[in-house]
């Protein structure tokens, strides 16, 4: 890989109806338009591009197969300079207004390879800042404008407007939409990557993946930009997580106002069409004749994948669990290939050194040392082993396939049965059955069954099924099934339960982590259960989080629940539930002592709940009840806690004061023009004279109060209450009663008042 100044993929879209090219007569149509850009030469001091001219040819060819776009309205310019770049916009610009009609919706894709810093794009010694850039975008008039920038420090283009991150929202033909949609590959202070391994940027590589059928999420046939952005952020963030240059985060300003989602491309359009039955499982890649990396996907199990291709021959390879399987295709035009598990043969992994930051076509799996290329075993149904090479059966010209070892060290080639030895195991390459020993069982390639030992279980390529040890279970590739031990370390994806006292997982987990620790550092469906649970930099994550701390990274959104202490998240669907809740964004619920939150757009309740753009102003008031009360109302912008400390005489002595403490749960409405708003809450305050003796009174209050904002923190509020007074008979001091309309009831032991009231006050 190669720090990729390039700068993110410009797409600019415009909408309006549904085919490409209508008469004025005709029923809504659509015409799309694209600009597509490249340069390699970034200037003195800056490295030669190698794939910023075919990553814009690639997307020349999808947008043309897959996108709707005419080539009459594709515009290519290899290695542009900034008067070829402004020439082009003005091209582009008179082409749109030549479309000008009302029944017809403009679209404009526009796309940027090529250099770039936090100021703007690189053209060789010139440059093009991202003011004017934004300025040539929003001059062509499109109805929609979407820009994609691929390059360093191209989330600059977003800060540039201030831009907010909002929920995705783009058209199809069919709905009206205005304004525009800005994505880029990296954040503003980030590098973007290009890799010889892949032959492209990351971020492009994976946006075409996505383009031609993999972000198909619903399956419905047709790919949105949401789906395909979301698919290229996964897949970039996670190849680039590990590299030298560090992880790559894809970002987005989107403003555009209508409903729908804009289609970018159909699938069903394509001259020929590879679908991956829905059996296949994986990470999966698709090369044309050439060798060259056109689509690239992690396929789970349970749906087909179709893909949009041209006609030609295809090679595809799946690793599945660390084995490697492969199949051929060849596409007719119009043709329609579906591949199951039968058009695919199994290959033997060959042992391979990356090269750099190059990444491999495929994902090895980590073979033993001095592993023979084994395209024939010799089976042997029972051996005797004392160390590797030290076995009854004898040596072999073939590789061992053992069905069943007894021994001090077992070792097996390949394993298709049982080891069961006093030291340990050893499998080299595969494992079918289960590996018994003291110490530790270790196996270099996949694993399908158990691994049960006192010491460390290891399963360098993945496992199906269960490791159980007293010490540390370890599995460096996907694991389907159970870890039980001490400690338990997951480097591939997790599907299954994890139980330990310290649980670490670094790919994605899909179920159950049990343990006084547990993190995950990619993507979480499931639940972690123990004192401590962390996620880390994954994308969207949903399930549960129950233990004394809970702490979720994600930088995207988090749906389900947080049971703690202490919890702490980013952004949260759901609910947050314990003594101290904080995030930075809440969409749903923060239950608590004290919460802290940024954004909350749902509830947050608590002694002390502080929501940054909620509604937090300190208050006085007077009323019937309580002379005099200081308190604050704390919560989100329509649900807030009312907190307040009082004093007031006392009705029967003069001389002597009572003190009060409130606490209440209220609602902020807006429903007539500002500045006037309205407040209703419920309060309970308890009285009591202060020298330690039992509380005396409880009054409960139903307040409604109308508000007039004169400032940003100052306002006026009265209102009539409805009030409700509990106390002791002996300890009813108010024998002349309280006031207007009162109602007395006595009944075991208490009396009960009722009555209306008055309270008044000033926020601030």
């Amino acid at each position: 890989m190669r720090f990729r100044p390039i700068l993110p993929v410009l797409l600019l879209v415009a909408s309006a109806g549904p085919a490409f090219a209508a008469d004025p007569g005709d029923a809504p149509s659509l015409r799309r338009f694209a600009l597509l850009a490249s340069s390699s030469n970034g200037g003195t001091g800056r490295a030669h591009l190698r794939f910023a001219n075919s990553d814009a040819e690639s997307l020349a060819r999808v947008l043309a197969t897959l996108g709707g776009v005419q080539a009459r309205d594709v515009l290519l310019i290899r290695e542009a300079s900034r008067t070829a770049l402004q020439d082009a916009f003005e091209q582009v610009r008179k082409q749109i207004a030549a479309e000008r009609r009302p029944q017809v919706r403009r679209e404009l894709f526009v796309y940027y390879s090529g250099h770039s810093d936090e100021d703007g794009l690189l053209l060789g010694g010139e440059r093009v800042g991202y003011k004017e850039l934004r300025q040539w975008i929003d001059q062509t008039a499109a109805e929609v404008r979407i820009a994609v920038l691929d390059s360093c420090a191209s989330g600059a283009l977003i800060r540039l407007k201030g831009g907010v991150r909002r929920q995705a929202f783009l058209s199809d033909a069919s709905t009206q939409a205005r304004g525009h949609a800005f994505l880029t590959a990296s954040s503003a202070d980030e590098a973007a990557q290009e890799s010889d391994g892949i032959g492209a940027a990351f971020f492009t590589h994976y946006l075409l993946s996505g383009m031609r059928g993999a972000a198909d999420a619903n399956r419905d046939g047709r790919v949105t930009l949401n789906e395909a952005y979301q698919f290229a952020y996964n897949e970039t963030l996670q190849r680039t997580e590990t590299s030298r240059a560090g992880a790559q985060h894809p970002a987005y300003d989107i403003q555009l106002a209508g409903t729908g989602d804009l289609v970018i491309t159909d699938v069903h359009s394509s001259n020929a069409r590879l679908v991956l039955g829905h059996e296949l499982y994986g990470r999966i890649y698709v090369r044309d004749a050439s060798g060259h990396l056109l689509v690239e996907l992690h396929k789970e199990p349970s749906y087909p994948v179709e893909l949009g291709l041209e006609p030609g021959v295809y090679h595809v390879v799946m690793d599945s669990d660390g084995r490697i399987f492969e199949s051929k295709a060849e596409l007719t035009d119009g043709g329609r290939i579906e591949l199951g598990k039968n058009q695919f043969h199994a290959v033997v992994p060959t042992l391979s050194t990356r090269r750099g930051d190059e990444v491999a076509p495929i994902a090895q799996p980590r073979l033993g040392p001095n592993l023979p290329a084994p395209n024939r075993y010799k089976d042997v149904a029972v051996d005797l082993v004392l160390a590797p090479g030290v076995r009854l059966s004898g040596p072999s010209g073939l590789p061992i396939r053992h069905h069943f070892v007894i021994g001090v060290v077992g070792h097996s080639d390949s394993l298709r049965g049982l080891q069961l030895s006093l030291a340990g195991n050893i499998a080299q390459y595969e494992m079918v059955g289960a590996q018994l020993g003291g110490f530790y069982q270790l196996s270099y390639g996949p694993v399908r069954g158990a691994q049960l030992t006192y010491g460390v279980n290891m399963a360098l390529a993945g496992l199906r099924g269960a490791q159980l040890a007293s010490i540390a279970n370890v599995s460096n590739g996907e694991l389907r099934g159970a870890q039980v031990a001490l400690l338990n370390i997951s480097r591939g994806a997790l599907i299954g339960v994890q139980d330990a006292l310290a649980n670490v997982a670094t790919g994605d987990v899909r179920g159950v982590q049990a343990g006084l620790l547990n993190i995950v550092k990619g993507r979480i469906d499931g639940v972690q259960a123990g004192l401590v649970n962390a996620t880390g930099l994954a994308t969207e994550s949903s399930g549960a989080q129950l233990g004394l701390a809970n702490i979720n990274g994600t930088s995207d959104v988090y749906s389900g629940a947080m049971v703690g202490l202490v919890n702490v998240g980013r952004k949260i669907h759901g609910a947050q539930v314990g003594l101290v809740n904080i995030a930075d964004e809440v969409d749903g619920a923060q239950l608590g002592l004290a919460n802290f939150a940024v954004k909350n757009r749902g509830v947050s309740l608590g002694l002390v709940p502080i929501v940054l753009d909620g509604y937090h102003h300190g208050a006085v008031w007077f009323s019937d009840a309580s002379a005099l009360n200081l308190g604050a109302k704390l919560g989100t912008r329509h649900v807030y806690v009312v907190l307040g400390a009082g004093m007031t005489r006392d009705r029967t002595d003069n001389n002597r004061h009572e003190f009060s403490a409130t606490f209440g749960i209220g609602g902020h409405f807006t429903p007539l023009p500002r500045p006037v708003f309205f407040d209703i809450d419920a309060t309970g305050t308890t009285f009591s004279d202060g020298d330690g003796r039992d509380e005396r009174r409880q009054i409960s209050s139903l307040r409604l109060q109308a508000g007039w904002q004169f400032a940003r923190y100052f306002a006026v509020v009265a209102g009539p209450t409805l009030n409700a007074q509990v106390a002791l008979d002996s300890n009813d001091r108010t024998p002349r009663g309280i006031g207007f309309a009162e109602g007395v009831w006595h009944t075991r032991g208490h009396t009960v008042r009722m009555y209306p009231g008055l309270v008044a006050g000033l926020q601030f």
